[in-house]
């Protein structure tokens, strides 16, 4: 593809991430930063990464933890 077709297409992760704004805020987190990681890190990190997020929001929520 070349640079003109790459700057008609939407960025795909940036839509989701507004269409999350309509989300309670625990999952808005989680869902942004999932987005966020996989851009960067390969499925593995990204796990271990979203474990440590889930643990805190749990925490946040009253809850007892992973």
């Amino acid at each position: 593809m070349n640079d003109l077709g790459k700057t008609l297409l939407p960025d795909v992760n940036a839509l989701i991430i507004e269409k999350l704004n309509t989300y309670p805020a625990d999952v808005r987190e989680l869902a942004i930063q999932a987005i966020r990681l996989s851009e960067a890190y390969p499925e593995t990190a990204v796990a271990e990464q979203l474990q440590t997020i889930v643990r805190k929001l749990a925490k946040q929520q009253g809850g007892n933890g992973l």
